[in-house]
């Protein structure tokens, strides 16, 4: 008897997540986003690009990239890293979560924490967006464009 409540709890409980995920609007932007390819920007075009996961929930969003087009530098030491090292995996990152709102196709963003502080005191950031299915393509204001898998 047991076991069958058991079997029963799993049943119900895998039941409840398979309807939460097909719950997920395909065409929102709502949902967990894998960076697939870059063009543009710094990073010129890159097919394979470092990784990136952006989260975006109802009113919230999370953002963590590495950027360039090679991995960031592995520290000498496990221990301890140069200023020269600590400067370059810094600057090869980008982290930041704060609130947005989509209009159209605008993506407004408004960082509530970030990697440096600049986004936080500056004006909302305002990018272009297309979501196809499971694919988005962000286009920021200086001409470089994402694109991004969903992965959830």
């Amino acid at each position: 008897m047991k076991r069958a409540v058991s079997c029963l709890g799993v049943v119900i409980v895998f039941g409840i997540v398979s309807m939460a995920l097909a719950q997920q609007p395909k065409g929102t932007i709502r949902g967990t986003w894998k960076v697939i390819e870059v063009n543009g920007g710094p990073e010129g075009a890159n097919a394979r690009p470092q990784p990136g996961l952006f989260i975006f929930t109802d009113k919230y969003y999370s953002a963590m990239r590495v950027t360039g087009t090679k991995a960031r530098p592995k520290f000498a030491s496990n221990n301890v890293a140069t200023d020269a090292e600590k400067v370059a995996s810094y600057d090869g990152f980008f982290a930041q979560a704060g609130t947005y709102e989509v209009s159209g196709t605008t993506l407004t963003t408004r960082p509530l924490v970030a990697k440096a502080e600049f986004p936080m005191a500056g004006p909302p950031s305002k990018a272009e967006i297309k979501i196809d299915g499971d694919t988005l393509k962000w286009t920021f204001a200086s001409g470089q464009i994402v694109t991004f898998a969903r992965v959830e």
